[in-house]
């Protein structure tokens, strides 16, 4: 039976433990009277001055004198009520039940593992049943190799059958080609006739080398005349500088013999000129006038000789041409024929430009 507040004892109630030793502490073993025949002491009340006032004892209160004590059984064969167990819980102040786990709230989604590779146990290529044959080991090999796949001997010649030039240790054969001497002999006469020509010839071939190589310049006509001119088309407007004026012969048709002069004040050496046919240096049109196709160039110089020279024009726009005369005069133009000639068009000429030596 455990104590109550007032000192007596009741099954239902949990004694409560104010301090002092610790109540699951186990008593020490008493003889009972059955055992020695001799009563034990009574032990002092809970309120006396004997014991502490702090704690009470859990034991039953001693008989009354004159009345045998309660005999118990062995120690070891004691049984523990449920009374002492309960005597020996510790009550927790202000204990509550525990609460049920609330439902979980959202949460974030977690991040997937990264994929593991992937390891590959390594493992012997499967040797090929038919295929092509080491020529050292006569290993079968797939058709896809070119080395032998156990002593790596190449399974194609790799010798080139018809091998070009000295092998090791071999003297380098005599180049024997002619073709280059027969080249160079082509050169050297060539050369050489340069030469003799430049000899034999004189001053004039020395003159056709330095007019090849000479800075031109133009050369302005001192004077012009022409056989023919149309209505307000003289054979001033050629020689202007301007190619949007221009001569006409006034004759309808080719203008067959028809010619337009230039002079020069001093002797010139002339190289070439520059003939702008047609109304402008455009392309022709259908309404333009004709234009010069094939025609001679005379030439006179210093000396009063005259060089004959015969050209053909292509239609429309400035072309030049080569003339190589040296001290020229004079030059005159004689038409032949003529493009997009016809019953009401005149042969026109747009400009005529000479160009000679430099001087400086």
């Amino acid at each position: 039976m455990a104590p109550t507040a007032a000192g007596t004892t009741d099954a239902g109630v949990v004694p409560h433990w104010d301090g002092g030793e610790d109540p699951t502490t186990p008593l020490p073993t008493t003889t009972s009277a059955a055992d020695d025949g001799t009563v034990p002491p009574p032990r002092p009340a809970p309120n006396s001055p004997e014991r502490p006032q702090s704690r009470q004892s859990a034991q039953s209160p001693a008989p009354p004198p004159g009345q045998a004590a309660p005999t118990r059984p062995p120690a070891g064969e004691r049984n523990i009520s449920d009374t002492g167990i309960r005597a020996l819980l510790v009550p927790v102040p202000d204990a509550s039940p525990t609460a049920p786990p609330e439902a979980p709230g959202s949460v974030l989604p977690g991040r997937p593992d990264p994929a593991r590779p992937r390891v590959r146990t390594p493992q012997a290529a499967p040797e090929p049943e038919d295929g092509t044959p080491c020529p050292s080991c006569a290993t079968p090999n797939a058709p896809r190799r070119h080395f032998c796949h156990s002593c790596a001997t190449p399974l194609t010649d790799t010798t080139r059958k018809n091998a070009e030039g000295p092998y090791a240790g071999e003297r380098p054969r005599l180049h024997r080609d002619r073709t280059r001497w027969i080249a160079r002999a082509v050169v050297a006469a060539v050369i050489a006739a340069v030469v003799a020509g430049g000899i034999i010839g004189g001053p004039p071939a020395a003159r056709a080398v330095q007019d090849h190589f000479a800075k031109r310049v133009q050369v302005p006509a001192a004077t012009w005349k022409a056989s023919h001119s149309g209505p307000e088309q003289g054979a001033k407007l050629a020689f202007d500088g301007y190619s949007n004026t221009w001569w006409g012969t006034g004759y309808s048709g080719a203008s067959d013999g028809q010619y337009l002069e230039a002079g020069f004040g001093q002797p010139t050496d002339l190289l070439n000129m520059v003939i702008t046919p047609g109304a402008s240096a455009r392309t022709p049109q259908a309404t333009d006038p004709a234009r010069p196709h094939e025609f001679d160039l005379l030439v006179t110089d210093s000396a009063g000789k005259r060089h004959l020279l015969r050209y053909r024009l292509n239609d429309g726009g400035p072309q030049k041409i080569d003339v190589r005369v040296r001290d020229a005069m004079t030059v005159r133009l004689v038409l032949h024929s003529a493009y997009g000639a016809t019953d009401a068009k005149q042969v026109a000429i747009a400009e005529l430009e000479f160009y000679g030596r430099s001087t400086g």
